[in-house]
């Protein structure tokens, strides 16, 4: 039965042609526990546990394309080699919840690559440590996203998330400060080629039009020449470009926006807001609301509500009733308590995350991450 409390939370919801049973969103979190980039049977149990608690749209964490771009140790690689292990994962959550939507994001580090086990690389001013990349190792790298995207599709995943985010190289590629002279910098037209020329090649390799292609993005990172600025030296929010971006991804016919902001260890809290900056929560609110408004058919993903704990219900409630998102994302709270939203259609208390940065320390710390409150 629909708790009367949260009507649109619980009502089904089209994204691309399919169908979300629920607007719940298990957001993509990084848990560092592959073989080897291999899935693991700690991977696998973690997302069984998800499934197992009624998410109606499942992220699967990032994905490195290849060996060299890792941002964790054992972080999983989507490659042929391991495609048998993501056959296995999509397989076991389906067993446990067919209807979950499954997405995977797809990911290369760029500056954030591990120097002790993968390889920093940069597209403008290299820091020591960093290599910068050619021409023509771009264009692989892009060669690599598509690849990686075909096998998705081959895994049985319902569609992927291309990793415009968090300072990852997606991310880094769009902003003002990519001052690069090749096609791949300067113009809008340039820092949005990896883009535009991904989307259209990958449309022509997939087997099915039902594939689901999206992106998360993050819409003011709060650096010199980041995201949601207006020039390589502006470090002041003006968002009039990812406008145009959002714009743009209309043109691509995406299918969805994942808005986030910030980069985890750079600007964390307008990425996860902490007890002491939780009024964080209300830009990412006002960034879901823009993109809403600019994004037509697109469905729009919010975040940032974990931090609200038990009032987050009530807030994505209200945004789903005005138009502001068409889904609501958690991050923490799904290692707080993977089972979040059966618990509340059955009306069974729910561990809320408590936002003391545990399992942050676990991932500095290169360990494999869960939930040290509840031991998730």
């Amino acid at each position: 039965m629909i708790p009367n409390k949260y009507p649109r939370l619980y009502s089904p919801c089209s994204i691309g042609k399919r169908i979300a049973l629920n607007r719940f969103v298990s957001q993509p979190m990084e848990c560092n526990d592959s073989l080897g980039g291999k899935v693991s049977e700690r991977t696998i149990a973690r997302y069984e546990a998800l499934a197992a608690g009624g998410w109606g749209v499942i992220i699967i964490e990032a994905l490195a394309i290849s060996h060299d771009c890792l941002a964790r140790k054992n972080q999983m690689v989507l490659n042929q080699e391991n495609l048998e292990g993501f056959q296995r994962l999509v397989s076991a959550i389906r067993r446990v919840n067919p209807q979950t939507i499954i997405l995977m994001q797809i990911a290369h580090s760029g500056r954030k690559s591990g120097k002790e086990f993968s390889r920093p690389t940069a597209l403008y001013a290299p820091k020591e440590g960093e290599h910068l990349l050619t021409d023509d190792e771009i264009e692989t790298i892009r060669k690599g996203f598509v690849e990686a995207i075909v096998l998705a599709e081959r895994s049985g995943a319902d569609g992927v998330d291309l990793k415009l985010c968090h300072g990852y190289l997606g991310c880094e590629m769009l902003r003002p400060a990519n001052n690069r002279e090749d096609r791949w910098g300067g113009s809008f037209e340039n820092r949005t080629r990896f883009l535009t020329k991904s989307i259209a090649e990958v449309r022509q390799r997939l087997s099915s039009s039902e594939f689901i292609l999206g992106s998360r993005v993050s819409y003011y990172e709060g650096i010199r020449g980041g995201c949601g600025t207006c020039g390589a030296e502006e470090l002041t929010e003006d968002l009039r470009e990812m406008d145009d971006l959002i714009k743009l991804m209309r043109t691509l016919n995406m299918d969805y926006i994942n808005v986030s902001a910030g980069i985890p260890g750079v600007t964390s809290e307008i990425t996860r807001p902490t007890g002491t900056s939780k009024w964080f929560y209300l830009h990412q609110f006002r960034y879901a609301q823009r993109v809403k408004a600019l994004a037509g058919e697109i469905k729009v993903i919010g975040s940032a509500y974990t931090v609200l704990q038990e009032e987050s219900l009530a807030l994505a409630e209200e945004n789903l009733q005005k138009g502001y998102v068409d889904f609501a994302g958690w991050g923490r709270q799904i290692l707080a308590d993977p089972a979040f939203p059966k618990k509340i259609l059955e009306n069974i208390p729910v561990n809320y995350c408590t936002m003391c940065s545990g399992c942050s320390r676990l991932m500095v710390k290169q360990q494999p991450v869960g939930c040290v409150m509840y031991r998730n």
